[in-house]
């Protein structure tokens, strides 16, 4: 006997075997049981996820010896000619070969015929949408009243360009996608079956390249036998498919969230010499992060991960990492990415880019949470009053704290600056490392960190003032210089302005004028300006210019 695919040996013979078609499934099941069977029926989809097999297994259900019944026996002649393709009264035509007026002429008049043996005579028509504008006219009036004694069932992947005549006299059942979770199960039962000895990542492997289809996943599932025999690794599985190695998308990951450019480059390269398609590599980033993002929100259980169990912990450990803010930014930078490469002549600079981008958004800082950083008591426009009778307040007074590193120490690390505090900082606060970056200079003095800001700039001085932001800069120096620290903030002292000669005496006006509207807008605006939480907020964004205030009308 003649070999027979896995995709052929393993096709569904009763309804309860089809997978991932539930609804569809029971409610041909209650129709035949109930005696409301239909003259025409469209099973609409993507490939590989049943229409076919589901007619098959409804023609054979309607014609069994044993019947019409929802279990057919699959040993009567009527069911094994179906099962083989060679009934005389269930014919499957292919409309992507016979697709013109004549053909379906020639339906027309086999339909008047009743069946040789059968109780229906049942005409498969897969690929239906590829039949000509005049042949569905032609088909059109015999779906719309046919003998009793014939079914259609029309089966399409592209339902948009079925005619609404068509669809409007047929019963119409949409087949989903398979899911990830059920294809690895049918892959898993097949390979125990046929006695092959698989992993559950080379499983796995197989059923997200197999993307929804069933059949896909199943001839994939054969050529990987094919390949290796009876016992399948994962590794001759993913050179198969062509697809990266599971550890090399966790060591991007990794790359990225540590923020280390050049290590993600160095993969990169390692992929890109071992001759794999940079789309390939954006693609399969995106299905790990989007993982990722599953766990996040789901929990490591969720049916949307398409993911083997024992890769579970580890995608909830490092989805622990990051915000669903961080890996929405990523998913959308490998989206843009993925975009950019399509026909490009320089696929290796566009996948390059879009990793050294993903690596960048980490340092960013949502602008809600810094624009929430500059809440104060005193509102824009209403300058603070002076104390009465008391002297003009001085400059803010350095802010000591003091904190101890809640894990142990690390190593110290001679030459503790600015540039590493902010970057030990922005790992767990950019917006504290944002403001940071503004200061002078932060050196170390005995068991002190002191951090000096220019004359001007008490807006970001104050504002790393809350306890939070300390306990941060404590942390990082804590951990840069292996011990606890006392932190300081400092501001220069403003040097003060020349004093001017008193003016010359001037009579009093006889008459006091009040001032021009132009001059109480150009006060309005001073104020203002000189408010403290607008200040913090020019220093913080940079803004060089001094900015214009407009009065809403």
């Amino acid at each position: 006997m003649s070999y027979q695919v896995l995709a052929r040996k393993w096709r569904p013979q009763t309804f309860a075997e089809i997978v991932g078609q539930g609804a569809t499934a029971e409610t041909l099941k209650n129709a035949i049981s109930q005696n409301r069977i239909a003259h025409a029926y469209l099973f609409a989809g993507a490939r590989g996820v049943g229409k076919t097999t589901t007619a098959r297994i409804l023609a054979k259900a309607l014609n069994c010896r044993q019947g019409p019944t929802v279990n057919p026996c699959n040993d009567c002649a009527s069911c094994r000619e179906v099962t083989s393709g060679q009934s005389i009264d269930v014919l499957e035509i292919d409309a992507a070969s016979n697709r013109g007026i004549d053909e379906i002429r020639e339906l027309r008049e086999s339909v008047r015929y009743r069946a040789a043996r059968d109780r229906y005579k049942v005409f498969i028509i897969d690929e239906v949408h590829m039949l000509t504008t005049e042949a569905f006219n032609a088909l059109l009036k015999t779906l719309e009243e046919p003998p009793e004694h014939v079914v259609f069932i029309l089966a399409t992947t592209e339902l948009h360009k079925v005619p609404g005549t068509i669809l409007s006299r047929c019963q119409h059942f949409n087949f989903r996608a398979i899911n990830y979770r059920e294809i690895l199960e049918r892959l898993a039962l097949i390979a125990n079956e046929e006695q092959v000895r698989i992993g559950e990542r080379a499983l796995s492997a197989i059923a997200r390249a197999s993307e929804g289809s069933l059949r896909d996943g199943e001839s994939l599932l054969d050529q990987a036998i094919s390949l290796c025999g009876k016992e399948v690794k994962e590794e001759q599985v993913r050179d198969l498919l062509g697809v990266v190695p599971q550890q090399l998308l966790e060591d991007v990951a990794d790359a990225v969230i540590a923020r280390d450019s050049k290590q993600v480059l160095a993969l990169v390269n390692q992929v890109l010499i071992s001759g794999r398609n940079p789309q390939q590599l954006v693609r399969e980033l995106m299905g790990h992060f989007r993982n990722l993002l599953m766990v996040k929100i789901g929990g490591k259980d969720s049916q949307l991960v398409s993911a083997p169990s024992e890769e579970l912990a580890r995608l909830q450990t490092v989805s622990a990492q990051l915000s669903e803010e961080d890996l929405t930014r990523f998913f959308q930078i490998l989206v843009a990415t993925d975009g950019d490469l399509r026909g490009s002549a320089h696929p290796r600079l566009h996948l390059e880019l879009g990793l050294v981008r993903m690596v960048q958004a980490r340092r960013l800082a949502a602008l809600e949470e810094l624009l929430a950083a500059f809440s104060g008591d005193s509102t824009p426009g209403t300058p603070e009053p002076p104390a009465k009778d008391g002297p003009p307040p001085s400059a803010p007074s350095p802010s000591p704290a003091v904190f101890q590193d809640s894990g142990p120490p690390a190593p110290a690390v001679a030459g503790t600056g600015l540039d590493s505090i902010c970057e030990a900082v922005s790992k767990e606060s950019p917006i504290a490392a944002s403001m940071l970056g503004q200061a002078l200079e932060a050196v170390v003095a005995g068991d002190e960190l002191r951090v000096r800001f220019a004359a001007g700039q008490h807006g970001s001085c104050e504002l790393l003032k809350t306890p939070e932001n300390l306990e941060v800069i404590a942390r990082a120096s804590a951990r840069l210089e292996g011990r606890p620290l006392k932190v300081s903030l400092l501001v220069d002292e403003e040097q003060p302005s020349p004093v001017a000669p008193p003016p010359a005496e001037v009579p009093p006006p006889t008459e006091v004028m009040p001032p021009p509207e132009d001059e109480i807008e150009r006060q309005e605006s001073k104020r203002i300006l000189e408010d403290r939480r607008v200040q913090s907020f020019l220093e913080v964004f940079q803004v060089q210019e001094k900015p214009a205030v407009r009065k809403l009308k």
